[in-house]
């Protein structure tokens, strides 16, 4: 990341831990701002070029769902027939005691670990995992 990220981030990070901790669903918001969409948005950066991409869909409304989800997958860029072949889906949910949980089509559900416990590497190393599960998927036309 860059030094001007970096300082956004870190200025976001000390006003978002100050804010109402003692709410889960803030708390679960917290952590998908902060520690899953920099490592999202730093995955989808590293696969351009790759004929593939990642793609994500984000709930933090409190209304619709009981805690924060965010959703991502990877799909082909470079089908000339534009028939693009989606992964599987995985569901990242925070839960209202700050675990963090996984879901994938066809798989149990499985922790991560709590929201303290689980930062970058820990995304980034989810992401991998994902990233080689749709190399195996991709088709080639």
């Amino acid at each position: 990341m860059s030094d001007i990220v970096d300082a956004f981030l870190a200025g976001r990070n000390r006003v978002q831990e100050s804010f109402n901790k003692s709410d889960p669903f803030q708390r679960g918001v917290a952590w998908v701002e902060t520690v899953l969409e920099p490592g999202l948005k730093l995955a989808d950066e590293e696969m351009e070029g790759s004929g593939a991409a990642l793609r994500h869909d984000l709930n933090l409304d409190r209304r619709s769902t009981n805690h924060p989800q965010r959703d991502f997958w990877f799909v082909q860029t470079d089908c000339p027939s534009g028939q693009s072949y989606d992964g599987p889906k995985y569901s990242i949910n925070v839960t209202a005691d700050y675990e963090i949980r996984v879901y994938k089509t066809g798989a149990p559900g499985r922790s991560l670990g709590s929201v303290d416990a689980v930062g970058p590497n820990e995304i980034k190393e989810l992401l991998r995992e994902a990233a080689k599960e749709y190399g195996t998927l991709y088709r080639v036309e």
